[in-house]
């Protein structure tokens, strides 16, 4: 899965130089905050829903022609939920970060086929993202970086939010899918689903359907790397994380 990520010194013009086939705006926005520790938007304390703190990640989207940069709130808010996380009715929080493809029948479980049908789909762009290996106690968190890209192009899903946040148009879950070799070393079994290329991107926003269902493969071992991170990456919003030098190569 993903549940935690990094933007760290993305620039929107650096982003579509390299995803040159698209086709963006005259005028790009404000590049994305510098963040190593970005997890999807939590309630501060369970009891209080007013204190809630939002979470957002850099995307891309295809609106009227243009390939459009904008921050997403991140998990994906579905219509029903009334522009707050999704609750059951049990009471449980419904975990929306994320969005499976599915193996057999629908591509997704029913809380995303309404984007999916309509065609919201969007890219998340992140620098790396975290990982942790469930096979230990407590869970050792790793850092999966591009070795070939200078970021990581995520495909999503996304909806239109209702919360009064007029300046973000969309919230936001990553595709996943199964992982490859180098995520399995590391006791996980899901991974993002990555566009490798310029043309995967331009296929993901605004191709047929089918084309776009093909991009979400397990990405290729030799262009990913990981690293462990210290355990304080776990804290959501702690930004005062002695980092491996690695991940200063990235970026």
């Amino acid at each position: 899965m993903c549940g935690k990520a990094a933007v760290s010194h993305l620039k929107w013009d650096e982003v579509f130089a390299w995803a040159s086939i698209l086709n963006p705006p005259s005028a790009l926005p404000p590049d994305p905050e510098n963040r190593i520790n970005v997890s999807p938007s939590r309630l501060r304390r369970k009891s209080e829903p007013d204190s809630m703190i939002w979470e957002t990640l850099p995307v891309i989207s295809h609106r009227d022609g243009r390939d459009t940069p904008s921050q997403a709130i991140w998990p994906y808010l579905p219509p029903w939920s009334k522009g707050r996380l999704p609750i059951l009715k049990s009471g449980k929080l419904l975990s929306t970060a994320n969005a499976r493809l599915r193996q057999e029948g629908a591509p997704f479980a029913p809380t995303f086929m309404k984007p999916w049908t309509l065609g919201y789909r969007v890219i998340a762009v992140v620098s790396w993202f975290y990982e942790f290996d469930s096979r230990v106690h407590p869970q050792v968190p790793y850092a999966v970086f591009p070795l070939e890209q200078p970021f990581w192009a995520m495909a999503a899903l996304a909806w239109p939010v209702s919360n009064g946040t007029s300046d973000i148009p969309f919230s936001v879950a990553i595709i996943t899918v199964n992982p490859n070799q180098v995520l399995h070393s590391i006791g996980h079994h899901r991974s993002p689903a990555i566009l490798r290329t310029p043309e995967a991107c331009r296929t993901w926003l605004c191709g047929d359907a089918g084309d776009a269902l093909k991009l979400l493969q397990p990405h290729p071992n030799e262009s990913m790397g990981v690293e462990e991170v210290p355990m304080n990456i776990k804290i959501p919003g702690n930004e005062d994380v002695r980092l491996p030098k690695s991940l200063t190569k990235v970026r």
